[in-house]
């Protein structure tokens, strides 16, 4: 399935709440009742692989109201931002807390502010072996966990990118995403074992994410990501290893890609090379200049006079 992308800026006020519900039906089918107190703004992305689709929803306050349908798939809720609650329990959407819920009969959730939130539609049939007391969980709200947390950074991430992925390459990605909704459910005993890919997966992408944000930051080091990731020094290097690289060749290559990109840009012509690289992270200039042109073969001032003649 191809990345279906939809906000409200591209549509007019007076069509937007059916539009919206057309996107948001294709995830799951619902009436939409918005505030009449503040403008209808709704950005939404919606991806499948393999089995589990995903829809990332910014929207501005609404009521959703869900008809009674039991297609066999568990919607897990996961909140980034904002207030809510969900009709029947009563929980509130707080912020990294999932709900979990199923279209057995009628339900309502409310969004009483702008609010940020994954929503995930996985099988009933691949989730029910894996969790423990799967139907007690029914429209509860679980409080956040690291197993949570991972789900939504690698759910998120999975919505956030353009590129297409099919076959077999979204079959494991699916996979990896089951394991972590069955972490933050609460797995049985073999499914912990099984969970393992996806939660080794999960933590290697939150972890270069991490070092993107934070590419010029003089204090990264294994020892500040395992600080700030709550694992050892040791289980980054590994997560790396199976990867095919080091940690240390991955961050050298992420700072010069980033500095390509910034030699590339017309916007960054009045700063210096060096301005450029020390923002990137190095410290040593001439180092730099050195792995840049090993890296790219040819030197950072010829990158940027040929993509200024291109």
């Amino acid at each position: 399935m191809t990345i279906v992308r939809f906000s409200t800026d591209t549509v007019p006020q007076a069509g937007r709440r059916e539009a919206i519900e057309q996107v948001y039906g294709g995830h799951v089918p619902a009436q939409l009742d918005f505030s009449r107190d503040t403008p209808i703004a709704v950005d939404m992305s919606v991806r499948q692989l393999a089995d589990i689709q995903f829809a990332s929803i910014t929207t501005s306050p609404v009521v959703a109201r869900h008809a009674a349908d039991d297609d066999g798939l568990i919607y897990l809720g996961i909140a980034t931002y904002g207030a809510g609650s969900v009709e029947d329990s009563g929980n509130p959407m707080q912020p990294g807390h999932i709900n979990v819920l199923r279209r057995d009969r009628p339900r309502t959730c409310t969004v009483t502010a702008q609010s940020v939130m994954v929503s995930l539609a996985v099988p009933q049939a691949l989730l029910a072996p894996r969790v423990k007391d799967l139907d007690q969980l029914m429209g509860q709200g679980m409080a956040s966990s690291p197993a949570s947390r991972l789900l939504e950074g690698y759910a998120t991430a999975l919505i956030r990118e353009d590129r297409a992925i099919s076959g077999s390459e979204a079959t494991m990605l699916a996979g990896h995403v089951l394991d972590l909704a069955c972490l933050a459910l609460g797995a049985t005993r073999d499914a912990m074992q099984m969970a393992r890919g996806g939660l080794r997966a999960a933590r290697l992408k939150a972890i270069k994410a991490d070092i993107a944000a934070n590419l010029g930051e003089p204090a990264l080091s294994p020892g500040w990501l395992a600080r700030r990731h709550a694992i050892s020094e040791s289980y980054i290097r590994a997560l790396f290893y199976d990867a095919g690289t080091s940690l240390t060749d991955h961050v050298l290559e992420a700072r010069l890609d980033y500095v390509r990109g910034l030699l590339g840009d017309v916007r960054f012509d009045h700063r210096t090379i060096a301005a450029l690289a020390l923002e990137a992270g190095f410290g040593d200039i001439s180092w730099f200049n050195q792995v840049f042109r090993r890296r790219f073969s040819m030197a950072p001032s010829e990158m940027r006079r040929q993509g200024r003649q291109g």
